[in-house]
């Protein structure tokens, strides 16, 4: 007799082992979304550098310990399962933040609490075009693929070089880039929130012209913000002050002193 498929698993972490994801925890919390490609640790930096928040981050299928859940049918399909996942445990989460294809994954789970009658989080996507105006994403052609990331961040020579290890990556980037490429969901939707859109200075031309349109997308404030740094500003530069800033503005939360302000809105 053959057994049904295991049930994928749970997609949001959190990041430091202490904390948990329980909802009647008092501190505010944040739930980050990875790039295409990413992983929920690539925030596990930042849990330190915000010590009285709890920072939380989805878990894409297919890598780390999700490597045997199938890749969703689109993006929109990956976003309800998220605020699904939130709705059900209760969570209030005062920030999300998004980066690159988790901006629009992130814009997709905000839709998704307000269509379900749940308080609306302030919204932060980074280094990411509005939705209309995203440059075109290869997922099918290795070569092609590979020339799309050198642009943006390309693979380490030590990937490169393992055969194996770079089919298993280039694996679960190319299904991200393929939800990326089909998503429409976008078209006409608007939420009733904060968004803050953010871009490096050096960014590629595409996002850095194209960032501002997010703000067609909230019926509430629109931030637009530029950040020193290219693509992955945030990998030497944590946003974690504007970051702290939001929570604020949302909760009592009260940043550790001595961490610097975030730039000024642009």
């Amino acid at each position: 007799m053959r057994r049904p498929p295991a049930a994928p698993a749970a997609a949001i972490r959190a990041l430091d082992p202490a904390q948990s994801t329980d909802p009647e925890d008092p501190r505010p919390a944040v739930l980050c979304f990875p790039h295409a490609g990413g992983c929920a640790s690539f925030f596990r930096p930042w849990q330190p550098l915000l010590p009285t928040a709890r920072v939380h981050a989805v878990q894409y299928p297919g890598r780390e310990d999700r490597v045997l859940d199938e890749s969703p049918a689109d993006l929109r399909a990956l976003a309800e399962a998220v605020a699904e996942e939130i709705l059900m445990s209760g969570e209030r989460y005062s920030v999300l933040f998004g980066h690159s294809m988790g901006a629009y994954v992130a814009f997709e789970v905000a839709s998704c609490l307000r269509d379900a009658g749940a308080e609306a989080p302030a919204l932060v996507v980074s280094s990411a075009a509005a939705p209309a105006l995203r440059p075109p994403v290869p997922y099918e052609d290795t070569a092609d693929v590979l020339r799309y990331l050198e642009r943006y961040e390309p693979l380490s020579p030590q990937i490169r070089q393992d055969e194996e290890l770079l089919e298993l990556i280039l694996d679960y980037i190319k299904e991200d880039l393929r939800l990326v490429a089909h998503y429409h969901e976008h078209v006409g939707k608007r939420i009733d929130a904060r968004l803050v859109a953010v871009v490096g200075e050096d960014d590629i031309p595409e996002i850095r012209a194209r960032f501002r349109p997010w703000g067609q997308h909230t019926d509430g404030v629109f931030v637009p913000v530029v950040t020193p740094g290219g693509h992955f500003y945030l990998r030497e530069r944590p946003p974690v002050g504007l970051i702290a800033a939001e929570l604020a503005r949302h909760t009592r939360y009260t940043h550790p002193v001595g961490h610097r302000s975030w730039e000024k809105a642009s």
